[in-house]
Parts: structure tokens; sequence; C-alpha cells
């Protein structure tokens, strides 16, 4: 990646002044936009956005990497912060990855110079495409977008908005009139309130146990206005053109969180006095067991990344990655507030707000039902990594 090393050393340190802050960040409940101005300064969002559109990404196979090590440290710091800025480099992933149409060509290539230019100018995008009672499946998308002046009016219900006020675009999906399956859309929104006046209405603001910071809002729209992405096919092709890099920068979030929640285990047991020869016998096969599955954590996303810089796309290996992780980060978590006892219940140990933060990795993006079925489907083509006798 272009400036890679440079984009870390920062991330690194804002990160680090981030952790110095876990206490009072981790008992926030809104996302404060000024981090995400901190962390444009840094070039973060410029990190997903083509060298040639004036931004720093070359190709997957040697920028996916630092993408997700700076998701990975800002995670150590501020995790609902990680997560919503993992959603920006998912949404231009639908821009950047997929190749030329061989229809539409001309308008595809204006709309993308337009997405990237808007980032480079200083934008940051995000996503709002669940609806209650879709269970995350864009398949079941009712929203409805109309015809309008050259683009579309979205009307209908969505939640799980990460990083509403923060960012100035969102990435939504609607159904056309007259369409069996819907669209992707995007919206502008800079400026906009939230009362219903210019057709956005703020229904149930987020409350959430964990990630509590990320302003996943839920909103009725009414005929708010919105751009088709000019992709001439489906919005199935879109995504799965994607080959698994939006998962990867998003799961990444959770191995930072399991970086720092070792990390603090050890340093607690530096803190009670306690070596390796004084832990009792539960507490040893506990930490051994967060050990082991820390380990696997970390294999499995690598194992993804790997695959990614070897054939330029990892979809099946993404999904298999993000499946383990959410289930091996719950138990790391599980383990260590053992571990540490009745203090892990307490608001002063960071431990289990960490344990409600990787909940969100099998809940979101997409939900533990959808992700299943998505993994059936691909089981079919056989295991990746496996060696033909």
């Amino acid at each position: 990646m272009l400036h890679g090393e440079r984009l870390l050393s920062d991330i690194r340190d804002i990160a680090r002044g981030f952790a110095a802050q876990r206490r009072e960040r981790q008992l926030r409940r809104e996302l404060d936009p000024t981090d995400i101005a901190t962390l444009k300064a840094a070039g973060l969002h410029l990190a997903a956005i083509p060298e040639a559109y004036g931004g720093y990404w070359q190709n997957a196979r040697v920028s996916q990497r630092v993408q997700c090590q700076a998701i990975r440290l800002l995670a150590q710091g501020d995790p609902s912060l990680a997560l919503v800025s993992s959603m920006h480099p998912g949404m231009m992933a639908l821009w950047r990855e997929p190749e030329a149409p061989s229809t539409g060509a001309a308008e595809w290539e204006a709309q993308r110079r337009a997405v990237f230019g808007s980032v480079v100018e200083g934008a940051w995008w995000g996503t709002i495409t669940s609806e209650p009672g879709s269970g995350g499946d864009i398949a079941r998308t009712k929203a409805r977008a109309e015809p309008a002046d050259g683009g579309y009016l979205i009307t209908g219900e969505k939640h799980f908005g990460s990083g509403s006020g923060a960012m100035t675009h969102m990435v939504t999906t609607a159904v056309r009139q007259g369409a069996d399956s819907p669209d992707w859309f995007f919206m502008d929104m800079r400026n906009a309130a939230w009362d219903g006046s210019n057709g956005l209405t703020l229904k149930t603001p987020w409350d959430a146990h964990g990630m509590a910071a990320t302003n996943s809002h839920a909103f009725t729209f009414e005929n708010y206005p919105a751009t088709r992405l000019a992709w001439p096919g489906t919005w199935r092709e879109v995504f799965e053109a994607t080959g698994g890099v939006g998962s990867l920068s998003h799961t990444a979030t959770f191995l930072g969180i399991i970086d720092a929640a070792m990390r603090h285990m050890r340093e607690e047991f530096a803190r009670r006095g306690q070596t390796p020869d004084t832990l009792r016998a539960f507490e040893k096969s506990e930490w051994t067991a967060a050990h082991r599955e820390a380990a696997l954590i970390y294999q499995c996303h690598e194992a993804a990344v790997s695959a990614l810089e070897r054939n330029g796309r990892a979809r099946h290996e993404a999904a298999l990655a993000k499946a383990n992780i959410a289930l091996l980060a719950e138990s790391v978590m599980t383990r260590l507030c053992r571990i540490s006892g009745g203090g892990a219940y307490g608001r002063s140990s960071p431990l289990g707000f960490w344990f409600e933060d990787v909940r969100a990795a099998g809940f979101l993006r997409p939900p533990w039902a959808i992700a299943a079925e998505g993994l059936y489907s691909m089981s079919w083509a056989g295991e990746p990594g496996a060696l033909p006798l």
C-alpha cells in the first residue's frame, strides 16, 4: 500500500492515545465525530481508494494486509470506532473490486471516479442496508425506490446504520418499481436533519450492550434522495466481486480486541503478583485455552489474508475466518472473565465491555443465519487449504 508504513505508524499513535482513555471511551454511548476527523487527518479514509484516483490502495494482493492492520490497531484503542471505520473500505470495495462491465462501462467508470473523488475531498462512507424482519438478508429488502429527477427516492425502514451522524454518505438497498430483486443505492447524508423534514427520521437511537458508541441508529426514510449504483448487473454480482476484502477488514476489528484483552490479562497477572507457578489449576487451564484460541483466531485471519494475497480474492476463506473468529473470540473473552473473577462484572474492568463487543462479530455483516447458509453453499466447493491426493 502506498504510504502504508506511515499510515500504520500514525494509526498506532492514535490507538495508543485512545487506549489511554479506555475507561472513558468504554462508557461512551455515542460516536464522537471528531474521532473520524482524527482518522481522516491520518489518511485512513484514503487507504481504500485506488492510487490512480488519489488514494493509497494499489491492489488487494499488496494493500489488504495494511488495511486490516490499521483497523486492528485502532480496535485496541476503541473497538466501536474501529467497527465504524471498517465499514468504509467495505463500501469502497463495491466500486473498486468488480472488473469493468461489458456494457455500461463508461457510466460505471464515471461513477467510480465521482465516488473515489468524494473520498479524496474528505468524504467517509458507511452503510445502512439492514431492515427490521429481514434477518440481515439483502434479498429480503422491502424499501422502495421510485424514479425522480434523474435519481431515485427511497422509502422504507432501515437500521444498524453504523456511523450515523459522522458518515457523509450511506450505501443502502431498495427495490425499484417492477423489479424482482433489490439494487444498491447511495445517499448523501451531509447536513441531513433527522426530524423528518427532508425525508429522514430517527426512529430508534442505538442502545446496545456492546459496540455501544457506533451510532448504529434506526431510521425511517420517506422519499429520501438516492443514486443507484451504475453497475448494469445484479446487486449480488457486485457483492461477490469484492472477493472477501470487506469481510476481512470488518473481522480485523475483533483481532484487535483480542490483542488488547490478552495483553490486559497479562498485565493483570503482574498487578496481582501472580506468576506461572502461583495460578490455580483452573486459572492455568482457562489461560492455556485462551492462549490456544487466540492463536487460532490469528491464524484464521492470516490464512484468509494470505489466500487473498496469493489469489487476488478469498471470499470462501474470509467467510470461514469470520465465522470461526466470532466463535473463538467469544470463547476467549469468556475464559478471561472467568480468570479475572467477579471484578470482570464491574464497569471499571474493560473485560466485560470487550466480551459484549466481540459478540458483534457473529451478529453483524452477515448475522449467523445468513453466514451459515453462505458457508453451506461454499462448502460444496471443498475445504480451502486441503491437499489433494
